[in-house]
């Protein structure tokens, strides 16, 4: 719990995020680089929910953590991915998380002249019982796996070049300033309902 305190509190995010987050600081990630549950501005007024940004001498990684049971399919640029449970019996559908996390790197690019030109790296990870059957992707600066596959992820980036940060402090402001944002009952009310609008009429399963 002290572990976890250093970077956030037991009521923010998911248990799935929260053990992330102590896994990397007990990989030495330092943790005032360690962001959890931020809420950033759109220029439509709008929030996008990121769940973990850590920053790293290469740049950013906006992290997804998605917590699912059961066979996992899909690829880049399939808008949905299948999960399959009880043996085949049961199939859903959810939408693409290298696309949803997309959509949180741009929001995250929105917010100044310099975020705009970091590198930002789009990482998802699965916590829970699942296997990724079928799961494919090309682009160099985006990573697919489990959380258990975070120390991988992290030495993987250290391969790629330096980011030129021009102001360093500026990026932990706004990183802060979206993390503060979390505890806004507000904002965090107002982005819940827009999920929640948009996913109406989105198809969840079939069978």
């Amino acid at each position: 719990m002290k572990l976890l305190c250093s970077v956030s509190s037991p009521d923010r995010g998911t248990r799935a995020e929260r053990r992330l987050v102590i896994k990397m600081l007990k990989k030495g990630v330092h943790p005032k680089a360690i962001f959890h549950d931020l809420y950033l501005r759109k220029k439509n007024g709008e929030f996008s929910q990121i769940d973990i940004v850590v920053a790293t001498p290469q740049g950013l990684l906006a992290i997804e953590v998605k917590d699912y049971g059961g066979w996992l399919f899909g690829n880049e640029k399939q808008r949905y991915w299948t999960q399959i449970l009880n043996y085949g019996k049961e199939k859903y559908r959810f939408y693409n998380p290298i696309m949803q996390n997309a959509g949180h790197i741009k929001a995250l690019r929105e917010q100044s002249e310099q975020l705009a030109n970091l590198p930002i790296f789009n990482v998802v990870l699965f916590a829970g019982d699942c296997t990724l059957k079928d799961v494919s992707y090309r682009a160099d600066n985006t990573f697919v796996g489990y959380s258990c596959n975070i120390e991988y992820v992290l030495n993987r980036i250290r391969e790629f070049q330096s980011a030129e940060y021009t102001d360093k402090r500026e990026v932990a402001r706004l990183l802060r300033k979206a993390v503060s944002n979390g505890n806004n009952p507000e904002i965090v009310s107002s982005h819940f309902a827009s999920v929640q609008r948009k996913s109406i009429g989105q198809p969840r399963s079939w069978n």
